[in-house]
């Protein structure tokens, strides 16, 4: 993919689309969006965007997470997650700082990682 999306600060260059489903394990060095759904292990360097239409069941370590649809299992951000209205998270966080919309399902713990810890 030639044109890259910027998404706070950072590329958006991986993109599975609605309609899509994935089983496995995603590795990407730059910013992911998921409009479709997605089973297995994601990483990315960059930000994952989880659509409104977007599902996953996954264990997921990013820089940065903004989840507008559903995602089952744990998540690790470096930086922040962010919980938009309609968003459901079934699983643990584990990051810096959390931003939790009105209108969000959330069931799990939270931990604020340190700031000299790097969301590990």
């Amino acid at each position: 993919m030639d044109k890259k999306t910027d998404i706070g600060g950072g590329a958006l260059s991986t993109i599975l689309a609605k309609g899509t489903k994935w089983n496995g394990t995603l590795k990407a060095e730059s910013g992911v969006r998921v409009d479709g759904e997605f089973e297995g292990v994601l990483e990315t360097a960059g930000t994952l965007v989880v659509g409104k239409d977007g599902a996953l069941k996954a264990e997921i370590r990013a820089k940065d997470i903004i989840v507008g649809g559903k995602v089952t299992g744990n998540v690790t951000a470096a930086n922040k997650v962010e919980l938009q209205s309609g968003a459901m998270l079934s699983g643990d966080v584990k990051c810096r700082g959390i931003i939790i919309d009105n209108d969000v399902f959330f069931e799990g713990h939270s931990k604020m990682a340190a700031s000299h810890e790097p969301g590990k």
